[in-house]
């Protein structure tokens, strides 16, 4: 099997590594874990939580494949194995916030492939089925962020300062945002109005998410509340968007998996130089995420929207990972 990775931190001038991890177990295992951004964005030891959490989970998904749990275990006992691992690193470093990670994983099992997912990492197989997670709310804090970033770029002639700007807006929540006077009370309702028709959700539940703004977002981990969402973080986990499949091994020619760093997925090619190609035309096409290719964050000149990473295999028709 050829085997590629690449990983790239969010920070142009790589003045900070990546919340991203990559695990290879040649012949055994391929696995992607993407932590999430602190949002206090303090740093331990010279690491984010975020970094902290992915790597924690790898490290035990390590050593469930050499238990041969990964192969036999359910889905549940899993990522919960994973969520404890992220919680007993929490306690080691003090992390105030809760750190989580998603988890993108290929295990070899006898004559298939088994593919275990949480959270929006995402999997693609012979460079056609995808198999990834979009959380909705996600979908309502990137539309909003859109309204906002429409109304605020107006108002700013540097891209970068509005970039920024919205970003805080979106963080902090709508009612820090008119407190401080940085929103009218009429931007922040067409940001919820807008985030309504975009993600097709009430605008009771927007509304309560994004005046407090996605610093309260934990609150919505393995939550059963309509913006709930499975998330590896410590806590019990929830199945909902999980992936657990089993795949022949004779039918799996090529894997994928990629964290949401590339909001878009090249539609030629399996290779890194595929992605950061497709990941260029993105930048050119739309730098801000707020048109063809919306997103969480944009880009400025100083960051990507986010960290990107990407672990292609290509397989022999004959032999297995």
């Amino acid at each position: 099997m050829n085997i590629e990775a690449f990983s790239r931190s969010k920070y142009k001038n790589s003045s900070k590594p990546s919340d991203d991890v990559i695990l290879i177990e040649p012949d055994m295992l391929l696995a992607v874990f993407d932590g999430a951004t602190d949002p206090t964005g303090a740093f331990y030891d010279g690491e984010s939580s975020g970094r902290i959490a992915a790597r924690s989970a790898a490290q035990c998904t390590a050593r469930l494949a050499a238990r041969r749990t990964l192969a036999s275990g359910s889905s549940r006992e899993i990522f919960q194995a994973l969520s404890d691992s992220v919680r007993e690193a929490a306690i080691e470093r003090s992390i105030a916030h809760p750190p989580s990670t998603t988890a993108a994983i290929v295990v070899s099992t006898g004559d298939q492939y088994r593919l275990l997912a949480l959270g929006d990492t995402g999997i693609r197989i012979n460079g056609e089925v995808i198999y990834q997670h979009h959380k909705l709310i996600d979908m309502v804090s990137t539309s909003a962020r859109i309204a906002v970033h429409g109304i605020l770029s107006r108002r700013m002639d540097n891209s970068d300062e509005a970039e920024m700007a919205t970003r805080k807006v979106i963080f902090d929540g709508l009612d820090t945002a008119v407190e401080t006077g940085r929103l009218t009370a009429a931007d922040a309702s067409a940001a919820i109005a807008a985030a309504v028709s975009a993600a097709g959700t009430s605008a009771e539940i927007a509304t309560k998410f994004l005046k407090g703004g996605i610093r309260t977002q934990f609150h919505f981990a393995n939550s059963t509340d309509a913006l709930g969402y499975a998330s590896i973080n410590g806590k019990d986990i929830i199945l909902e968007g999980i992936t657990d499949v089993l795949l022949p091994k004779d039918e799996v020619k090529s894997i994928e998996i990629f964290s949401d760093g590339y909001v878009s997925i090249p539609t030629d090619g399996i290779h890194v130089s595929d992605w950061e190609k497709e990941f260029e035309r993105v930048e050119v096409v739309d730098f801000h995420k707020t048109g063809a290719f919306p997103a969480v964050k944009g880009s400025t000149s100083f960051e990507s929207c986010d960290d990107r990473t990407v672990l292609c295999a290509v397989l022999p028709r004959s032999a297995g990972i």
